[in-house]
């Protein structure tokens, strides 16, 4: 296992335009930030539209982004959320995961990894799907939020995050894993760590009130101290509008980015937008349909590419 040292951020994203985007009744059983009222309602030209924007937005602001189209057959409705299927490392590896609900499984897609084997250095493929027939699901970068320069493995258990998977994982990349109990504000399961953490490269955007034990709370005040990253605390309603799960990449213009929905930076108070802001550039997308109907965020819309291009 390479001891090199690692970048928290990429300098580069793909994405999924969606093909079928509609409120997914198989995730909602967990996922609470998916609004039940919006259930029976087209919304796949709106998603479209917000997705289209989103790119543009990025690009506009200097990060690179890959769009992959979502093929039609057969219908997946969160495909627009690739980070949760697969992860991209620095050292090589790419990772499929183990996914809770049968028709979020048929968004791995083979192409992409292809593509990635193609055009980045590549070492070896870790499939970690098998799992999925044992009842044990591990979703990505939505289960696990890294801090890549401490090798740390950041994860709330639930439903959709295994902690034997994330330990296979842990072995086969060479990090140590931190596992806490996070709970929305009417104390049910969080059901993804990047709903409620977000780690850039000095400092964390996380909601310390969705801890539910001190000494959780503890561990991860001292590791975060440790990797020398202070702490912009946001609250559980500001939680209820993503604002936490937002994602800081490298432009290609060299400049820090932290790319937010408009819903999670409006939440955020004068303090916090300039505690941000002092640090890294703010780039805003527009996806206020993708967040109610699908119940993820713009972060779980970019699957980070960490591997060196050919």
């Amino acid at each position: 296992m390479s001891t090199t040292s690692l970048s928290q951020s990429p300098s580069e994203v793909f994405m999924v335009r969606p093909g079928n985007f509609m409120f997914n009744t198989e995730t909602a059983v967990t996922n609470h930030y998916q609004d039940m009222a919006r259930s029976n309602m087209e919304w796949q030209e709106v998603a479209r539209q917000e997705f289209d924007r989103a790119v543009d937005t990025l690009r506009e602001n200097k990060v690179k982004v890959t769009v992959f189209q979502d093929t039609e057959d057969p219908v997946k409705p969160d495909a627009i959320f690739p980070n949760n299927w697969i992860s991209c490392h620095q050292t090589g590896e790419v990772v499929l995961y183990p996914m809770a609900t049968p028709n979020r499984r048929l968004e791995r897609r083979m192409d992409v990894v292809q593509w990635l084997k193609d055009n980045f250095s590549v070492t070896r493929v870790v499939d970690l799907s098998p799992y999925e027939d044992k009842g044990s699901y591990l979703e990505g970068t939505g289960s696990i939020v890294f801090d890549h320069t401490a090798r740390v493995a950041y994860a709330c258990s639930s439903v959709r995050t295994d902690v034997k998977v994330l330990d296979r994982l842990c072995a086969e990349i060479g990090y140590t894993r931190l596992v806490v109990e996070a709970a929305d504000s009417q104390g049910r399961p969080i059901y993804h760590t990047n709903v409620f953490m977000s780690i850039a490269t000095d400092f964390v955007v996380i909601c310390m009130d969705a801890v539910q034990k001190m000494e959780d709370k503890k561990r991860m005040e001292d590791s975060f101290k440790q990797s020398g990253k202070s702490v912009i605390n946001v609250t559980q309603l500001q939680v209820d509008s993503l604002a936490a799960n937002c994602f800081e990449v490298v432009g290609q213009d060299g400049r820090r980015k932290l790319i937010i929905s408009t819903r999670g930076w409006g939440s955020l108070t004068e303090g916090q937008r300039e505690a941000l802001t002092a640090r890294v550039d703010i780039v805003q997308c527009k996806v206020d349909t993708i967040e109610v109907v699908g119940g993820g965020g713009i972060r779980c819309m970019l699957a980070p590419v960490f591997s060196i291009r050919n």
